[in-house]
Parts: C-alpha cells; structure tokens; sequence
C-alpha cells in the first residue's frame, strides 16, 4: 500500500482533530444544503465564495458593499432558515438560473462553512463537492491529485447525516475503481454499502432522515440530489482578502 493513495471519510467535524491532515486534499461535502449552493453560485458565473463561520464576519463583509473589484453577495444562515437582515441563505434554489459574473458570495451556514473553518488550516488544498457535480470532482482527483484524500461530511452540528454520507460513498466508490487508490476504514465500507442501497432512488431512501422531518424544504432536497448537472471543480485558495484576514476563497479551476 506504501505506493498508493489512501481514500478515507471523516463522518463528522465533531471527529476530524483524529485525523491528520496535513498531507491531504479534503473533499468538503454538506449536501443539504451549502455546498450544493456553493455550487450553484460558481456554474452560473459567479467569481469566489469566501466562507465565513460567524455571523459577525459576515456582517463584516455586508457592510463593504465592493472589495476587489467585486461585488459581493452576503448570505448567512442558521438552523435551516435565512439569519434576519441578509436576503440570501444556503437554498440552490435562490442561486439557481441567475447570472453571477463580477460578483463574489460571502456565505456562513450552520454546518458546511464550520467544516470548512476546521480543514482550511490544516489540509494541502479543498475542494467543494456535491451530487451536482459528482463526476466532475472524481475525474479531477483521479488526473490531477497525488495526495492522499480525505472527504469530510459536514453533518448537522456534529451528528452524522445520511445524505452526506450517501455522497461520501458514491465518491470513493468511484474513486477507489482506480487502482491508485485504497481504502482501509470502516467509514468508507459503511458509505459504499450505504449508496448501493440507496442509489436507485435517493429521493425515496432518505424519506425518514432526520433533515426531512426537521425541515420541510423537499424541493431544495431534490434539487440538491440531482447528480452531475454541472462539471466544475471549486478549489480552495488560502488567500487574505482585504481588509480581512485569516481568510481565503473557492473558485473554479
């Protein structure tokens, strides 16, 4: 195994400090909603996404209506629902079918953004991962990552969620066909078994999850659920933005 590349699936952020990073690119993955949204934003034009994970730091960013030469789009939420006082939240569906050229999305939300904040620091590059763009992701780690990967699940405020699983499992499912690759963890075995069972109607598979009886928002789910509509590969940049620091964004290759 010494000269192949490890696959692995961190379930939860509560558990990534077990993992080291260091040497790893990181697949971030929150299916419902905010990389799926993410997405979105970034096939139909749009220049960065530039996670925050507070609140106030997204209020930062509201108050400067232009840096850069973009202009900049604040969205934040929290439990589901868009935070008071910003239009836009982590729904695909309020990023779907617009033009984004010449501006920039801000966005903090209550699980993705916090995966994000924990990996930026410490892995050798992310990328954005959702249903929509699947295959796109897959085929950019199988020609152009020599790193070892780890996909981490953003779950719901440390629990595991099984829609982030599901793509956790089509992920190195597809991966792992490359014989480069290998995988060793039970998580990984767990996801693979899990996305066979559930692939031939997702939709349906996930009726009794936890985020369909916590929200009511099926339409977002389907949306989110469609799988390869676009092909782009959101990578990270470990970039100050000024006039903030600590910062960085994702922008397409």
């Amino acid at each position: 195994m010494r000269n192949k590349q490890k696959i692995d699936i961190c379930l939860s952020p509560s558990i990534i400090d077990l993992f080291d990073l260091s040497s790893k690119k990181v697949i971030i993955i929150d299916v419902f909603r905010a990389t799926s949204a993410m997405c979105v934003f970034l096939n139909n034009g749009g220049n960065q996404v530039i996670p925050v994970s507070t609140i106030e730091e997204a209020n930062k960013y509201k108050a400067c209506n232009k840096i850069n030469d973009y202009r900049y789009l604040v969205a934040a939420e929290r439990n589901g629902a868009i935070v008071p006082g910003f239009d836009l939240g982590n729904s695909p569906l309020l990023y779907h079918d617009k033009n984004f050229n010449g501006h920039a999305l801000v966005i903090t939300t209550t699980n993705g953004t916090l995966a994000i904040e924990k990996s930026k620091e410490l892995a050798s590059g992310m990328l954005l991962a959702s249903f929509l763009n699947a295959s796109a992701i897959v085929n950019y780690i199988l020609s152009s990552i020599k790193e070892d990967v780890l996909i981490v699940c953003s779950g719901w405020k440390g629990q595991v969620c099984v829609e982030d699983l599901l793509l956790a499992g089509l992920l190195s499912k597809e991966i792992l066909l490359d014989n480069r690759f290998y995988a060793n963890s039970d998580s990984v075995l767990l996801a693979n078994h899990m996305y066979d069972l559930a692939k031939s109607n997702l939709f349906e598979f996930l009726i009794d999850s936890a985020y369909r009886k916590r929200m009511n928002l099926d339409e977002d789910v389907k949306y989110c659920l469609q799988k390869d509509i676009m092909s782009i590969v959101p990578i990270w940049a470990q970039k100050n933005i000024e006039p903030f620091s600590n910062s960085g964004y994702f922008y397409l290759v």
